[in-house]
């Protein structure tokens, strides 16, 4: 106020942030930001907490702190080596992959996979490749299985396949799951148990589906690939959680604090939703939360509660 500036006298508020006074009694209350802020969320699910707030976005979106809203991420700017070989298209909340003569489009457009034939070589000794096999093989066909070295061509030198269980392994040897609706005339499926992933080349799929033409099938036949324990071969199935084996299919198992979401995914459950600090602030962590208790409190050995 005034010039120069003065300040005015700090105004008493009985609350902290977050809170207001009831009109009757006097007392704080929490303030549901949800209801009182319009606008708040927008493209999420807005949930109220104690003395704040928190927003769920949807899967390819991110919370926006400026404008409180969720927007879309696009991914095609944000991750690195995206569509590795082929031209990356931004979608709404995801992606997907146009690729070049010789790659075909992943099942889940996400990914392009080299398909070109070429050399494989099975033993590596001294840094060198060595026994060719005979028939021509894609670097998928060939590092995915025994093979230890690839060549796209006779006169090229052979490159050495990732090792197992590295990201770039994953990255060459995970084909992601399809899995195509149900037509009404099967019995419906077990819910526990998930039907297998496609595998590129396998023909037929187990019933008729369309084939868009950026995800059409290569030219020529890939070599079948023999399934008889997909937790083994998918690695990838079941994040946070164990991968069980059913004959011809698997089933998740999340590990605690956390539910399954989809088929192969467990996601963290967000304890705080139910409120479980009195006495403190509930914070969420990956597969369980933590209790940031308040002056006059004290907290447990597990930090789930405080006294």
């Amino acid at each position: 106020w005034g010039h120069p500036c003065e300040m005015c006298p700090a105004q008493p508020h009985p609350c902290r942030r977050g809170f207001i006074p009831n009109i009757r009694t006097g007392a704080c209350q929490d303030v549901d930001e949800c209801q009182a802020i319009p606008g708040i969320c927008q493209g999420g699910n807005c949930i109220n907490t104690v003395g704040s707030f928190e927003c769920k976005c949807p899967a390819g979106h991110k919370f926006n702190e400026v404008t409180q809203k969720c927007d879309d991420i696009d991914e095609c700017s944000t991750i690195p080596g995206i569509c590795d070989g082929g031209e990356c298209s931004n979608t709404v909340s995801s992606y997907f992959c146009k690729c070049p003569p010789g790659f075909y489009t992943a099942p889940d457009g996400l990914k392009c996979i080299d398909v070109r034939p070429g050399f494989c070589f099975s033993t590596l000794s001294n840094g060198r490749c060595g026994n060719q096999l005979p028939q021509p093989l894609s670097k998928m066909q060939c590092c995915c299985d025994s093979g230890r070295c690839w060549a796209s061509a006779p006169a090229t030198a052979p490159e050495m396949c990732p090792i197992r269980s590295t990201d770039e392994y994953r990255k060459l040897c995970t084909v992601a799951a399809v899995l195509p609706a149900r037509p009404p005339d099967l019995p419906p499926a077990r819910p526990d148990v998930i039907p297998p992933p496609l595998i590129p080349g396998v023909y037929p799929p187990p019933h008729p589906e369309i084939i868009y033409p950026s995800r059409a099938p290569p030219p020529h036949v890939i070599l079948p690939v023999n399934l008889t324990d997909y937790c083994q071969t998918f690695r990838h199935l079941c994040r946070n959680g164990r991968c069980i084996p059913t004959p011809g299919s698997y089933r998740c198992e999340c590990n605690k604090g956390f539910q399954l979401h989809g088929s192969e995914e467990c996601i963290d459950i967000d304890e705080c939703e139910r409120n479980p600090c009195i006495g403190g602030d509930c914070v969420n962590t990956q597969g369980s939360y933590i209790c940031q208790c308040r002056v006059g409190y004290q907290s447990t050995a597990t930090r789930t509660e405080c006294r």
